[in-house]
């Protein structure tokens, strides 16, 4: 389980605080107010901002689809969900604040990357062979998960650390779970993880959430520290599910 970390941080502007790791495209100012016929540039972008707000980021036809089920020639059918004992599932409150302090640590790291001509020349630029799992593991193995050294990887690699990570914890034998170092590394590309969301990361993160699932029902609740041993896995479900908004597979 993550343990969390005493972080000195910079009181960041509410306008300032998002869920991307990166600096916003357009900038408006914090005086400027809320009209229904904008005058100026910046009031126009804040009624656009407000009226996105009224609107899902996904949405849907609503259309009857059974009548072109007789042409259809692949059905991919829904995975079932991992049984979960009643006293493992984490309460509303505890996976709120679970969301709170997690926010708080990408927006931390959304400034720092924000400057990132003033530390860039400092990180070690790390190499590593996409598919070479031996490496990945041993790179796992022998580094610490810290800022410095998941920022030393190159972007296009962090989903597939991710995906690598989530392959490995396949391996945690019945009743067992996460151990300590690799729920870090976990909770570290987590972290670092940018949205919006591609696709590709999208399937990653739900399959990170339904191994966690799975590993959770082979704990038996009766098991001595079952509950300190579900709490990693309770964590990164909870993350997938409400901070990255896979809320299907929420506890």
């Amino acid at each position: 389980m993550p343990k969390k970390k005493v972080i000195l941080k910079a009181q960041i502007p509410d306008n300032e605080k998002t869920d991307a790791l990166m600096s916003p495209c357009l900038y408006i100012n914090p005086d400027v107010e809320f009209k229904d016929i904008p005058t100026t540039g910046e009031e126009y972008l804040l009624k656009v901002q407000k009226e996105r707000e009224n609107y899902s980021q996904v949405t849907k036809c609503q259309q009857d689809i059974s009548k072109f089920a007789k042409n259809q020639s692949c059905f991919v059918a829904e995975l079932p969900r991992a049984y979960v004992a009643d006293i493992f599932k984490p309460t509303i409150e505890w996976q709120n604040i679970q969301v709170a302090d997690f926010s708080d640590v990408r927006m931390y790291i959304s400034r720092i990357i924000s400057k990132k001509s003033q530390w860039s020349n400092t990180i070690r630029k790390i190499e590593i062979e996409q598919d070479n799992l031996l490496g990945w593991k041993r790179f796992f193995k022998m580094n610490e998960p810290t800022l410095s050294c998941v920022l030393g990887l190159p972007y296009t690699l962090l989903d597939r650390a991710l995906e690598i990570l989530t392959d490995i914890i396949d391996d945690v034998p019945p009743g067992k779970t996460i151990d300590y170092k690799t729920g870090q590394w976990i909770y570290a590309f987590l972290a670092c993880t940018r949205q919006p969301l591609l696709s590709d990361t999208t399937s990653i993160l739900r399959n990170l959430a339904r191994k966690c699932a799975e590993i959770r029902s082979r704990i038996n609740p009766e098991q001595e520290n079952s509950r300190e041993a579900v709490a990693p896995l309770n964590i990164f479900i909870c993350l997938v599910s409400r901070y990255f908004r896979q809320y299907d597979l929420a506890d």
